[in-house]
């Protein structure tokens, strides 16, 4: 006869080896890593009210999915663009998607503090699921995404110096897109 020792070492062993065999699993799986074309993954997380955030949500506009962090200080340069970017185009043709990567609630919160005024959509991405489905490996990390749901350009990384790029490529989308220029 077994004792119940012996059954409970053998259970927690293949448990950990279970565990094991699905962590090297998922390891294998690839990410999605964005290139032109692709459609990316629809589920962004919650925004701060709990309320979930897809982009099928926001089918016919122009999707800004950005990933920053409150250390990164091109992702703070970053996101006062993309704030005027999205009230100078409005919600109607631009949704604009600010994704925090990897940080604790408390820093999260001390930073949308301080962009309460900013009319983009936010969301907390604490444990860094969103950034793998999505690729990330370097932040900031900027796909904008046409109508159909496909990405139409990436930006990794942010430069003033860029800016004049990204806005031609919006104004590209929403032309093309027959939602007009702002």
């Amino acid at each position: 006869m077994m004792s119940m020792r012996t059954g409970t070492r053998t259970s927690n062993s293949l448990y950990r080896m279970a565990a094991l065999v699905a962590a090297a699993f998922l390891a294998l799986s690839p990410a999605f890593a964005a290139d032109v074309g692709d459609i990316p993954p629809d589920e962004l997380g919650n925004t701060d009210g709990g309320k979930d955030v897809r982009l099928s949500d926001s089918e016919g506009r122009i999707r800004i999915v950005t990933f920053w962090a409150t250390w990164c200080p091109p992702c703070l340069k970053e996101l006062p663009v993309l704030n005027a970017i999205q009230n100078q185009a409005g919600t109607s043709r631009v949704q604009v998607i600010a994704i925090n990567l990897k940080e604790s609630r408390r820093q999260y919160r001390k930073a949308r503090e301080a962009f309460t005024d900013f009319n983009v959509t936010f969301v907390h991405d604490a444990r860094g699921k969103v950034g793998e489905r999505f690729g990330v490996k370097a932040i900031p990390y900027m796909l904008i995404i046409d109508v159909d749901g496909r990405v139409a350009y990436k930006h990794v990384g942010y430069d003033d110096s860029e800016l004049e790029n990204i806005v031609g490529e919006i104004n590209t989308l929403l032309t093309r897109n027959n939602l007009g220029v702002p």
